[in-house]
């Protein structure tokens, strides 16, 4: 990667926490099986890996910040929701070795599996079905050693659609646990990396603020989300707040 990425160190403020959307599709776990399903075949069809998520300018933004900040290509990196593995097959492009992408899929996974041992990555990047919502699972994957970086392009932003018992209610528990669950993932010195097309880069700040301090901000023009373009993405740098 070779374009800089503008990025603007910051002060994190506590705002105003902004009203939850109602529950959606796009939050619930059958809806991305069924979505992977047709992938899969894509994939074994045509060789299209499908989706970029927010399009492929903002995907090579947060793989451009990495490699800025990020020096030790040994690091340990975390795709949360790495949905096919497109953020990390980038990474690994760029001589990145220690990549883990989960997702709660297992047809995502089958897929970013195939499609990273279609390039000849699958000894690069280790793909794992997780449910990041889940303590343990949180601990099994992390290890003693957890992450120096966790990504997300867009899995907090479906945990926020989540449904509470199949209602039209989001399920709050589960918007309440996940910021627990980054910082259950990584290092103290650790960095998380959140690309959100649901909430801006305050309200980020501000959702995050209890138990994350925000770094940085990269800056964006526009996204591609599910074949709509929209004009609002925001993707925020954060580290664990100290004790």
């Amino acid at each position: 990667m070779s374009d800089k990425v503008d990025v603007v160190n910051v002060d994190s403020e506590r705002e105003d926490e902004p009203e939850s959307f109602e529950a959606s599709k796009l939050g619930r776990k059958d809806h991305w099986d069924s979505v992977y399903d047709r992938e899969i075949n894509t994939f074994r069809e045509t060789g299209d890996i499908g989706e970029v998520w927010f399009g492929e300018d903002t995907a090579a933004k947060m793989v451009t910040w990495v490699c800025n900040s990020i020096e030790d290509t040994e690091a340990r990196i975390l795709d949360v929701g790495c949905g096919n593995g497109h953020l990390l097959l980038e990474l690994a492009e760029d001589g990145y070795t220690n990549l883990t992408g989960t997702d709660y899929s297992p047809q995502a996974i089958e897929l970013a599996k195939g499609i990273a041992n279609s390039r000849g990555l699958g000894d690069t990047i280790t793909f794992v079905e997780q449910d990041f919502l889940s303590p343990a699972e949180v601990a099994r994957i992390a290890g003693d050693d957890k992450f120096d970086v966790v990504l997300d392009k867009g899995t907090y932003d479906a945990i926020c659609l989540k449904p509470k018992d199949s209602g039209a209610d989001v399920d709050q528990k589960a918007i309440d646990t996940y910021p627990e669950s980054v910082v259950g993932s990584l290092k103290d010195s650790g960095v998380f990396l959140i690309t959100s097309c649901n909430w801006t880069e305050d309200e980020l700040v501000a959702r995050f603020a209890i138990h994350l301090e925000c770094v940085g901000r990269v800056k964006h023009r526009s996204f591609k989300f599910g074949g709509a373009v929209g004009q609002t993405v925001a993707t925020v740098a954060f580290k664990k707040r100290s004790l």
